[in-house]
């Protein structure tokens, strides 16, 4: 008793849309497999279309009722239907009670007031309502086996729908990716164009060096000069240094005569006006090709044009000094 007043509340339930989606398919599942279940369902549904045509549904059980019933055009033909028996219910009790005034008044009940309309009809009118009630009845499977049918559409167009979804979301993961793809294409593009540009600089500038020491050759740091014995004073026998701007240093040998044998020696240079720039001390004489000399490293910028002389001495072993020889040479700047 207990299990059938649950399934009575769940079809209520189902009728009134009031069950979750998958209870909803349960019941129509089980209705389209089940025949009396099915049955069930159409005698709680005229049992609930009764309650709602007497007025005694709840406000929100109405509404629902409603919003049910009334979107199909085969449940609002029942409820008027009903509304129509329960319209000429109390004329067909009042006129059963002066058939039959003995009796003791009753209450009309919707099974006797049925009966009472059905006798009271003509042949005519008995076959059309029979008719109707066929048509009731007829309609009600057809009514779940189309609800199921629809059903079954929706779920199709859902999971259709989701697959479009999917596919439109992997269509949109793709067009990010490709995207993302060239803006990296991009950003590698620009680079190689910046370090290209950068690589065109740099021979741009290493071909202007290579110019610009093809029309000036490269200067020599260190400048040589040679000074030997016999060299005149006068002007026109007077060697010439040539110092470019570039010089460093400047290396001068000075001849001595295989006689000059000396401890060591001393060098002493002296400006065009006389006075001593440049001194060293304890020199030796080296082996070179044209003989023996004595090799002088002195800083090119001492040296301004003009006229310079150049004093060799010898330093015995009692460290006395003697004169070895003097040199004159000309300072010319570039």
């Amino acid at each position: 008793m207990e299990h059938d007043l649950i399934d009575n509340e769940l079809i209520i339930g189902y009728l009134l849309g009031d069950l979750p989606e998958e209870k909803q398919s349960e019941i129509e599942d089980r209705a389209f497999q089940d025949e009396q279940y099915l049955r069930d369902i159409l005698a709680a549904e005229s049992d609930l279309i009764d309650e709602y045509v007497r007025g005694e549904l709840s406000d929100s059980a109405r509404r629902q009722f409603e919003s049910r019933f009334f979107a199909s055009a085969e449940r609002r033909r029942k409820v008027e239907f009903a509304r129509a028996l329960v319209s000429v219910a109390p004329q067909f009790a009042v006129i059963e009670e002066n058939i039959r005034p003995a009796r003791s008044p009753a209450p009309l009940s919707w099974p006797n007031a049925l009966a009472v309309f059905l006798r009271g009809l003509n042949p005519a009118a008995k076959f059309s309502l029979a008719a109707a009630a066929l048509l009731v009845v007829i309609g009600g499977p057809w009514l779940v086996a189309e609800s199921l049918r629809l059903r079954a559409e929706l779920s199709g167009l859902r999971a259709e729908q989701q697959s479009r979804e999917r596919q439109q979301q992997a269509l949109q993961q793709q067009i990010a990716d490709e995207q993302a793809r060239r803006e990296d294409l991009s950003t590698q593009l620009q680079r190689e164009r910046e370090q290209r540009e950068h690589s065109q600089q740099l021979v741009g500038e290493l071909q202007r060096e290579l110019e610009g020491s093809t029309a000036q050759p490269p200067q020599p740091a260190v400048v040589s000069l040679a000074l030997w014995p016999g060299i005149s004073r006068s002007g026109g026998a007077r060697p010439k240094l040539v110092l470019p701007q570039a010089a460093r240093r400047v290396r001068i040998q000075i001849g001595v005569e295989p006689e000059d044998e000396y401890q060591s020696f001393r060098a002493e240079l002296r400006a065009p006006g006389g006075q001593p720039i440049w001194t060293r001390g304890s020199l030796s004489a080296r082996r070179v090709r044209a003989g023996r000399a004595v090799i002088l490293n002195l800083p090119a910028s001492i040296l301004k044009a003009g006229e310079y002389e150049l004093v060799l001495k010898g330093v015995t072993g009692e460290k006395t000094t003697e004169d070895v020889g003097y040199h004159y040479f000309d300072v010319l700047k570039k």
